[in-house]
């Protein structure tokens, strides 16, 4: 099983570094203007497409997984809001060139061809528009065959240090960039992650008895302890 279908099978609404604390911290420290259309990328089960349509928000989210998505939906209905969820490549997504103030994304463009990623929520955004990135990231250089080992698992095509973060960003189109957040794996970000119960998370039927979830579950701890020296998260803001 890979990383993604463990999410997938958990109904893991807040997966990223920092969990849904650092979303909530996102929202309170940068001030989304009323009336904003925002597109959410890699939205997942919709727990933070759904919580900016709580807050009367215009949101727009695109995910590749049917299963997300389908959890995603049945979020949304269970929370009477509206999003319009579209299943969608990041890569090359079906919206009109400025037709977004604001693109958010949360552990999704790691997993991509950031080129490819990050050129298209350029694209979308309209002038002066911002995005969101938060996103795992290498702090340092790490050994070959971990860093081989770690990319293979999560899936993640290659793990890029901050300068190169700033680079694939500034060469997307994007005008400014700045890094808002610059975590490591701390104690602290651990009880983060799991900090506010997620009420809407929808597992699949038996998958707290699947072995082979657990052992990926398993797996993915070791990655991140065995790596903790080598790896941080970063919340970037772009600016187009």
């Amino acid at each position: 099983m890979n990383y993604i279908n463990m999410l997938s099978k958990l109904g893991m609404g807040s997966a990223h570094p920092g969990g849904f604390e650092a979303t909530l911290r996102l929202f309170r420290n940068e001030s989304l203007p009323a009336g904003s259309r925002i597109l959410e990328v890699g939205c997942g089960t919709g727990r933070t497409a759904c919580y900016l349509a709580e807050q009367g928000y215009s949101v727009t989210a695109v995910d590749l997984n049917d299963q997300m998505l389908a959890k995603a939906r049945t979020r949304s209905s269970a929370m009477g809001v509206e999003v319009d969820f579209t299943k969608a490549d990041v890569c090359s997504l079906p919206f009109d060139a400025g037709q977004f103030d604001i693109v958010l994304a949360e552990s999704v463009t790691v997993f991509t061809d950031a080129a490819a990623s990050l050129s298209e929520y350029c694209r979308v955004l309209s002038p002066g528009g911002a995005l969101y990135d938060r996103e795992l990231l290498l702090d340092k250089p790490m050994p070959a065959d971990s860093l081989q080992e770690l990319q293979t698992f999560f899936g993640i095509p290659r793990l890029m240090l901050r300068e190169e973060w700033h680079q694939h960003l500034m060469a997307s189109g994007f005008s400014a960039e700045q890094t808002l957040e610059y975590n490591h794996f701390t104690e602290q970000l651990k009880q983060e992650q799991t900090r506010h119960l997620d009420t809407f998370e929808l597992r699949d039927e038996g998958a707290l008895l699947d072995l082979g979830l657990w052992e990926t579950v398993f797996q993915h701890d070791r990655m991140i302890l065995n790596n903790t020296d080598y790896l941080a998260s970063a919340l970037f803001k772009a600016v187009k």
